[in-house]
Formats: structure tokens, sequence, C-alpha cells
């Protein structure tokens, strides 16, 4: 449902703070700009519509008042879900760190291991083709002008989908979740460990043959040299360090009068050479503890 009257956006946005959990997405005019605009405010609440019907989408152009009071009875309210792709993204014109109870449906998928989720990209079209039967889906109309109106049809049929496609992938990775959490609830430590000493041999077999493999092709590739081939493609990475001796950086300071005050890391030969000089230094120290699962032998 397309909105565009004042009073009709604000009666919906008011019916919308009865529900507990809401699907929202918003499309953005001039984001490649220092000003970006919000275009369309676009919200589900019945998450089993599959056809976008269910969709409000409320024009919100250049009607900051509008904006503000989504932001003040939405965004805030603590109460509701409110579940993006990329939060971050539309948290910048959606009350940024302002925003309530705020669920990232991009983050939380980036949390899921591999093995569980195999997926090479955690877009919002990736991962519902993953889990729904919605496939090939386009994204054409996502970089199309959103500051012209009238809005095309093909622009609104767009944005009334990804919050449906946004409320599926929610409730898969809910359930993919909860079925990770209870199959390991499940196993024993001893159950768990001889699953990891099984894959610990394939994992060095199939490493050992991967770096071995990377350096072949990287070498050969650069003997005939070529950039890319049909499936990979190399990076040239090229890094600069500037060094000075300490001494010398003290010296300059003094010189120029330059007002520096920074943390230094004190190696432990940074550490040895001070000697008992260190005594004398008010430093900090930061002590991180980190474990490493190795298998006895």
């Amino acid at each position: 449902m397309y909105l565009t009257n004042q009073k009709d956006i604000e009666k919906v946005i008011l019916e919308l703070k009865n529900d507990t959990i809401l699907w929202v997405d918003t499309e953005v005019a001039d984001y490649k700009t220092k000003k970006p605009r919000l275009s369309l405010i676009q919200v589900l609440a019945d998450s089993s519509n599959l056809d976008g019907d269910k969709t409000y989408m409320l024009d919100v152009l250049d009607q900051q008042n509008i904006i503000d009071f989504f932001i003040d009875n939405i965004m805030l309210d603590e109460k509701i879900t409110k579940v993006f792709h990329n939060a971050q993204y539309d948290l910048r014109l959606l009350g940024k760190e302002k925003a309530k109870n705020i669920f990232c449906t991009f983050q939380f998928a980036k949390k899921i291991p591999y093995c569980f989720l195999p997926v090479n990209s955690y877009s919002l079209k990736s991962l519902t083709e993953y889990f729904t039967e919605f496939k090939n889906i386009g994204k054409e109309e996502q970089g199309s002008d959103w500051g012209a109106r009238p809005l095309q049809r093909q622009q609104l049929e767009y944005a009334k989908m990804d919050c449906v496609y946004l409320a599926q992938i929610y409730h898969n990775l809910m359930n993919l979740n909860h079925s990770i959490n209870v199959k390991f609830s499940e196993q024993s430590l001893e159950e768990l460990t001889q699953r990891y000493i099984s894959l610990e041999d394939q994992f060095k077999m199939v490493e050992s043959e991967r770096k071995c493999l990377k350096e072949l092709i990287t070498g050969r590739m650069l003997e005939n040299n070529l950039q890319e081939n049909q499936y990979l493609k190399l990076k040239i990475n090229e890094r600069e360090s500037i060094k000075a001796q300490i001494i010398d950086l003290v010296n300059l300071i003094n010189q120029e009068k330059l007002e520096l005050n920074f943390e230094v890391s004190l190696t432990n030969d940074i550490q040895k050479q001070l000697g008992e000089s260190l005594a004398s230094l008010d430093v900090k120290t930061n002590k991180t503890i980190s474990y490493a699962l190795d298998l006895k032998h």
C-alpha cells in the first residue's frame, strides 16, 4: 500500500505501534551524495504475506516532520522489534544511535558458521535465494532515481517486496539458529571432541593442498602475466611503511615544539633496554587471555 498523504501516513504509523515486531526497509534518494534524502519507508507487520500487498510504503521525500513522527513513534519504541537488513545503513536517516530494539539480519547471518549457512554473500538477495523459493531477484531498481516523482510502478513493486524477503530471511535465520543450538546442546563433550578430531585431520590435508595449489596458481599466473582467469583474480597488495629512529623522533618533537601525545606499545625488547628505568614510567598494562585448542600427542 503506497501512501503519500501525511494524515494517512501518521494514522498507519500509530496503528503500527500495536505490533511487537516490524520488518523495515528504506529507499534513499541521492544516496551517493553527501546529502542523501529518505524517499520511502517500507514497513511490513504481517510476515505471512508473500506478495507484498501488505507492505506499507510511506512516501516521506523531503517531509522531515513525517520522518520525525515515524522515528518518535516507531524507532524509539523499545516494545517494538524493528528488523532491518544492514541496519547501519538505514539508521543513518532513521534515528541513528537513538533507535531502540533493532535487529539486523545482515549482522546476525554473518555470525552463523559457514558450515551451517554456506553462502558467499550475506546480501538480501543472496540470503533470500538461499532460504526461499524466490529466485533470480532483480536489483536494478535499487539504483534508480528515488528522488523523482511520481515513482514508477516497477520501483514500487521492487520496494514492497524487500520487506517480504526480509521477513522470510528473519524467520529462517531464527529457525536455523535454534536448530544449531539444539544440535550442539544434545552432544556431549566426548562427542564434540571426537567430531573435532576427525575434522582436524581432514582440515590439515585440505588446507595443505589448498596452500600448495594457491602458490602454484599464483606463480603460474605471474609467469604468464595474467591478473585473472575465468575463476580467479590475482590481487596485488603493495604496502609502504615509514620508520624512524626514536631518538631522532624525540629530537624533532623537542626542536619543533610539537604537541604530540600518544601511547607506544613497549615490546619485550624495549622493556629489556629500559631495564629498571621502566619503573619510573606511568605505564598501562593490558592483559588479554586467549585459548588455543591443540591435539595431545
